[in-house]
């Protein structure tokens, strides 16, 4: 007579209990994995979006290339709020709006964030928009010298996660760092902590 070998239903608890513990351990790591890849990935298209602006620009002498938010991804909103999708567009004038009659087109639509995240900008004489000129540099419409600023994005978690693009006089990008070692990413030119709204 053979026995049937299996599991009593005190091994089956036991199994279940030991494989919910290890679940309720994996979660939080799990859920911070995900958030790292997501603002890393908004970073590196955030960058690599900037540098396209810019290298638009130089291509098309006589004319800007402005990025900016939307609201209807045809052209500027006045808003602060970049995460809900921006363009890229060539804008021959500089006047941020898209006029079919000066030739400019809209280059890139945005989408929004994904995961609630935040972008917003920090410097560029205070507006809402950057503007590259065909030298490669950041200069709004009228202005006599370009301007430097930082794009933050910010996660649930605040602003001691928060990353940052800086984009310089000069038009080059490089990552906002945290330059006093207090654990949050510091602003354009060394300066203040960058905040989450």
């Amino acid at each position: 007579m053979m026995r049937a070998s299996g599991f009593t239903l005190v091994e089956l608890m036991l199994t279940i209990v030991i494989l919910a513990i290890v679940a309720l351990l994996a979660i939080p790591s799990f859920e911070r994995m995900i958030l790292e890849n997501r603002i890393s990935s908004q970073t590196n298209e955030l960058s690599s979006l900037i540098s396209f602006a810019r290298s638009e620009a130089v291509k098309r002498p006589g004319t800007f290339v402005t990025l900016c938010p939307t609201s209807d991804n045809a052209s500027c909103a006045t808003s602060s709020s970049w995460e809900n999708g921006w363009i890229v567009m060539s804008d021959a004038d500089g006047d941020r709006n898209l006029d079919s009659a000066d030739g400019d087109v809209v280059l890139r639509v945005i989408p929004r964030l994904s995961g609630g995240n935040t972008l917003r900008l920090l410097g560029f004489g205070g507006n809402q928009f950057i503007q590259f000129s065909a030298n490669g540099q950041p200069a709004p419409a009228g202005s006599l010298g370009a301007t430097d600023g930082t794009l933050v994005i910010c996660d649930k978690r605040g602003v001691s996660s928060a990353r940052g693009v800086v984009v310089m006089v000069s038009g080059q990008t490089r990552l906002a760092r945290d330059e006093n070692g207090d654990g949050v990413i510091n602003r354009h030119g060394g300066g203040a902590n960058v905040s989450c709204p």
